[in-house]
């Protein structure tokens, strides 16, 4: 099973914008190989979102004008590829997910309240705030994708996320 799709190219550029999230999906969905499991491409797709996301929140807040957010995907060998390029600072991905679990339980046993902010918003620890890397690593331990971020040589990264096809 190889990719391009019936749509089009494996490998497409993005405006560093939340807004071109839907032009992102349908460029996704017109990749879909047929025989690819339903959940695994749910799965992909919903990791595209979140690391778009993150390119655009994260990597390129800074940098302006934000460039463009390369997305590759690859269907072949028995893998589904997806690799997302971004050209923010590094990023310590394995790091983060050792952090140590913040604001869990209070010496006492009861599970301490979050803080407000000034608009009576809980603040919510540094674990809770980052949701998506909670979901890759979900993906990761429970759904056998395999996930790293990588710095690269000529600067930017990318996150490589695969998953064997059956």
């Amino acid at each position: 099973m190889d990719l391009p799709g019936p749509g089009g190219d494996r490998e497409r550029r993005f405006a560093s914008h939340l807004d071109a999230i839907a032009e992102l999906l349908d460029w996704f969905e017109q990749q879909q190989p047929a025989g690819v499991d339903p959940m695994v491409w749910i799965q992909a797709q919903t990791a595209l979102v979140e690391a778009f996301t993150n390119a655009v929140r994260h990597a390129h807040a800074t940098l302006v004008p934000p460039p463009e957010v390369v997305v590759r995907l690859d269907c072949t060998s028995g893998t589904l590829r997806l690799c997302i390029h971004d050209q923010g600072d590094p990023f310590d991905m394995e790091a983060a997910w050792s952090e140590p679990e913040e604001g869990a339980d209070s010496d006492d046993g009861s599970e301490d309240l979050p803080s407000l902010d000034d608009d009576g918003l809980p603040i919510l620890p540094m674990r809770d705030a980052h949701w998506g890397l909670i979901m890759l690593r979900k993906l990761q331990q429970d759904f056998g994708w395999s996930i790293r971020y990588d710095g690269l040589p000529d600067g930017g990264n990318v996150l490589v996320l695969e998953h064997p096809l059956d």
